[in-house]
């Protein structure tokens, strides 16, 4: 077959690929083709891509439960497995951590034929387990998954994480000066902001559809997950049940939605909506309707994962609120002051937020405009380009 011939500079293994995850491996593509992405993500493999990306289909990630994820964390990285064997010893292996188990084929080739590969965390595991998962930190599974992380990361030619409290942590589980870069390397996710936009609500068709025209927009997007508080934005919701000009608005979905359906139902919340995942080509209109965005994080949750979705909400103008404890998200929202930061589970704090926000228009308006400005110079696609300086420093890619 077509694919099987090509002789990849880059192998690309996320099961979960992401149009972020798309836009950093098409552009790697473009300076080192061909490339190939091997991916489980329905949207990614039906997309249009640059023609030195070739997208191979790969066993989808299933969320369902804790047993569904591994068996399909297990189905990938099999396959994946065979697809790394069929390719030249000479391509780089581009790995992340979805699935979280994926670094032994890096690790695994590396040790068999001397190739080399780069990893990218999004999550850190098995600690993500630990925390608000079924895993306990002194069991057996729990060591030898730290104890192997350990190895993968130092064999890797350079470790890639989203941001300095992910690091942080990492740090402390691995010594990143065996890698070939000598550290790790901190590169901020991105927005495209030329796709994501403000757009007054008049002018977006989603705004009217769905009634908010005229109220003040509160809007979660993203895995409605364990490690995100949601239930913090429950109460708010409940505590504004009869203030018709602000309204919730649910994107998603994810293993806490059903608290939100409950909630919903029980409380007579009229002033809550819950909405699926829009297509790809509907999203920058579905994010334009939220005057204010929530970005969360369960407590413990600061330090293994860093949303990539608050650089979509900044694109789209929205004021920003973190309801998290120190994190990648208050670093951000404090240093561009878009936004404000609440300690989780501080419903109170939350609900007086909104109605000041509600009542001072000007100062919700100064915040959606730092939002956007801040988008624009710092987290554009303008940051690949420090994936691939970092990749020529260490000559990852010979050219």
């Amino acid at each position: 077959m077509k694919n099987q011939k090509l002789k990849p500079k880059i192998i690309f293994l996320n099961q979960g690929a992401s149009p972020l995850f798309r836009e950093l491996a098409e552009e790697l593509a473009r300076t080192w083709n061909p490339c190939v992405l091997f991916t489980g993500n329905p949207y990614t493999l039906k997309s249009d891509c640059d023609k030195s990306l070739v997208i191979c289909k790969a066993p989808q990630y299933n969320k369902k439960n804790y047993m569904t994820r591994i068996i399909s964390w297990v189905k990938y990285c099999f396959c994946a497995f065979i697809k790394c064997m069929s390719q030249p010893s000479d391509s780089l292996i581009f790995l992340t951590s979805n699935p979280p188990i994926a670094g032994f084929i890096g690790y695994f080739f590396k040790r068999i034929r001397k190739q080399k590969y780069v990893m990218l965390i999004y999550d850190i595991y098995p600690d993500t387990l630990i925390k608000f998962g079924p895993l306990k930190e002194n069991a057996f599974i729990a060591r030898l998954w730290n104890n192997m992380n350990r190895k993968i990361w130092e064999n890797a030619e350079v470790v890639f994480t989203l941001g300095g409290y992910m690091a942080d942590t990492m740090e402390k589980k691995c010594d990143f000066s065996k890698t070939t870069y000598g550290k790790i390397k901190v590169i901020s996710n991105w927005a495209d902001v030329g796709w994501i936009k403000p757009l007054n609500k008049e002018e977006n068709h989603l705004a009217e559809k769905y009634g908010q025209i005229d109220k003040l927009t509160i809007m979660y997007a993203g895995n409605i997950g364990q490690t995100h508080d949601i239930e913090t934005i429950i109460e708010s919701a409940i505590q504004l049940k009869d203030k018709d000009s602000i309204n919730f608005l649910f994107i998603g979905k994810g293993a806490k939605k059903h608290l939100v359906e409950k909630a919903k139902t029980e409380e007579n919340l009229k002033n809550l909506f819950i909405l699926p995942y829009f297509p790809e080509e509907v999203v920058p209109f579905s994010l334009a309707m939220a005057d204010i965005a929530m970005v969360t994080l369960a407590s413990g949750a600061e330090c293994l994962i860093s949303p990539h979705r608050i650089y979509y909400h900044m694109a789209a103008g929205s004021c920003i609120i973190g309801l998290c404890n120190n994190s990648e998200v208050s670093r951000v929202v404090s240093k561009h002051h878009c936004g404000c930061v609440i300690s989780p589970g501080d419903s109170e704090a939350l609900t007086k937020t909104f109605l000041e926000l509600h009542e001072n228009k000007m100062k919700l308006d100064t915040y959606c405009k730092n939002s956007r400005n801040s988008a624009v110079q710092y987290y554009s696609k303008q940051n690949i380009k420090k994936y691939i300086e970092t990749m020529r420093k260490i000559n990852a890619i010979p050219e």
